[in-house]
């Protein structure tokens, strides 16, 4: 039940027991006003037997109940029980992992098994297995690569001594034997100006392995200024790497 004081609207929320069946005298606990308060018009009444007429009725003086502050019949209201908050559950996320698992797996099988289809269509994703150390086939029958290629040149007693090194790497699963290398100067204009061959100081290269191959000349052309090389009588090799 709520009361609400006419001076000050400050409101109290009471049980209506606390009013009794004939009301009581109330005060305001905020500007200290009195009222006389009855309990709600729906609240059920008492029932009282009737009485006989021949029998008397002895009605004793009711004592005066002092007013009692709002306040107080508040504190004696009896309040509603808190129910314990319940946690919200955890939503099960475990299978959509799974899911995101099987699915990755699957796409790496697919791309492990179905490598040869995927460098068919992707040349350039043979560089990706070929650094996993996955065997593919490619157009490069001979599993030979020229991987790179410096040139250095120092002058001794007057003459000039151009040193070319080459990086061979296999580039397959299993032994591949090592042709001989050409190696040509180019102008500016990617004219060879002079060339010679090379031969590495084994003759086959483990799997994966790598090594480098080292010639010299004296007194280059003064016109040379790149470097390449490409495999000597080797069909299946056409592209040659200029450095």
């Amino acid at each position: 039940m709520i009361l609400t004081c006419s001076s000050c609207s400050t409101r109290y929320l009471i049980d209506p027991a606390s009013i009794g069946e004939e009301g009581r005298t109330v005060k305001c606990a905020k500007c200290g006003h009195k009222w006389r308060e009855y309990p709600p018009v729906d609240k059920p009444k008492q029932v009282i037997e009737e009485v006989a007429e021949n029998e008397e009725i002895e009605v004793e003086d009711e004592p005066p109940v002092a007013a009692m502050s709002i306040r107080e019949m508040a504190a004696a209201a009896p309040k509603p029980r808190s129910q314990p908050r319940k946690e919200p559950k955890k939503k099960k996320n475990w299978l959509g992992w799974l899911v995101f698992i099987l699915l990755l797996g699957g796409l790496g099988a697919g791309a492990y098994y179905g490598r040869n289809f995927v460098v068919q269509v992707l040349p350039a994703s043979a560089k990706l297995y070929q650094k996993l150390k996955i065997d593919v086939k490619t157009t490069n029958q001979i599993g030979l690569e020229i991987q790179e290629i410096q040139t250095r040149s120092v002058r001794e007693n007057g003459v000039v001594r151009m040193t070319v090194t080459l990086k061979i790497a296999n580039v397959t699963g299993v032994e591949r034997p090592i042709p001989r290398v050409g190696i040509q100067l180019k102008n500016d204009k990617g004219h060879p100006v002079y060339s010679w061959s090379a031969a590495a100081d084994q003759k086959s290269l483990e799997p994966w392995g790598s090594l480098e191959i080292t010639s010299s000349i004296n007194e280059p052309p003064k016109e040379a200024k790149y470097a390449g090389a490409n495999w000597i009588g080797v069909k299946a090799q056409g592209e040659e790497k200029t450095q």
